[in-house]
């Protein structure tokens, strides 16, 4: 598990829970396999979302997912693939999930119809290995026997016709033109921030300076009426440089310029001040007025 993780935060806060788990570092290039085999040698289950590590927004590159797919068959272990937010990405076509690349039989794929369709709808579904299949019957039959079958059935429809596949190419373009004017106007208005996780999902991190504390930038930004989670919020260890998860799907491009505003006026105490490169022509039509 990313060590940013909503995941992580409840694993740590609950003293009971998550036995025998434990987090890895989230990197530049997603989790990274070879370190966590080290320091969990005997692991027998990996949870993963390598289509979009949250909330950093990390894609795991072919590479590690490849090794990760061999040290499972090597210990006859499991891996549980989240496919957290794969069906938006902006900058790339999709990637192939663990499951299309399994030969061994050992990823347990898991996805939501809550970020794609409506949370309201609670319909989530697995895709597990044949060997698994009969046991996850029986555990979803005493666990959750309230799955309404005709809201299955709807759904099953609605995707067969290929109405759900028209629903997702509209909600990339729409998602796509809102993250546009966030990240234009993050870059206009707040120039010290970095943003990053950008190229998939419905949100984006905005890392803040170093030494800003990023619970006193979400509280500012409480105040002022702006809703943001601290990156801190997620992290089972302090963070060298924190940060804001900034949701971008459910305002239009007007609504999201007007609050990075109301950010930039809300975080400015709190922000050092940043130089701008001075224009091209500038010192010599200064010259010219001397």
């Amino acid at each position: 598990m990313d060590r940013r993780s909503g995941v992580c935060r409840r694993a740590r806060d609950s003293r009971s829970g998550w036995r025998g788990a434990r987090a890895r570092p989230g990197r530049r290039r997603g989790a990274r396999v070879d370190l966590g085999i080290a320091r969990a040698p005997n692991a027998k289950l990996a949870y993963v979302t390598p289509a979009h590590h949250a909330p950093l927004g990390v894609t795991l590159p072919a590479d590690r997912r490849l090794a990760l797919l061999d040290w499972a068959e090597a210990m006859r272990a499991w891996i549980v693939e989240d496919d957290y937010d794969s069906e938006f990405r902006y900058e790339s076509r999709p990637v192939a999930a663990l499951a299309a690349l399994d030969r061994h039989g050992v990823v347990i794929h898991t996805g939501s119809f809550s970020k794609t369709m409506v949370p309201g709808l609670r319909l989530a579904y697995v895709v597990a290995p044949e060997a698994l299949v009969s046991r996850f019957v029986a555990a979803k039959s005493v666990l959750d026997r309230f799955t309404p079958p005709l809201l299955q059935e709807a759904l099953a429809e609605f995707i067969h016709e290929g109405h759900f596949a028209r629903h997702l190419r509209r909600m990339r373009e729409l998602y796509a033109e809102r993250r546009t004017a966030l990240l234009e106007a993050i870059a206009d208005e707040l120039p010290a921030i970095e943003v990053v996780g950008a190229e998939a999902g419905i949100d984006v991190v905005a890392r803040l300076p170093p030494g800003v504390d990023d619970q006193a930038a979400a509280l500012a930004l409480e105040k002022a009426g702006l809703d943001a989670m601290p990156l801190s919020d997620n992290a089972i260890r302090p963070l060298a440089r924190g940060g804001l998860i900034l949701g971008f799907a459910g305002f239009t491009p007007a609504k999201l310029r007007t609050a990075v505003s109301a950010m930039k006026r809300a975080l400015a105490p709190l922000l050092p001040p940043v130089r701008r490169p001075r224009r091209a022509g500038s010192m010599a039509t200064r010259h010219r007025a001397t």
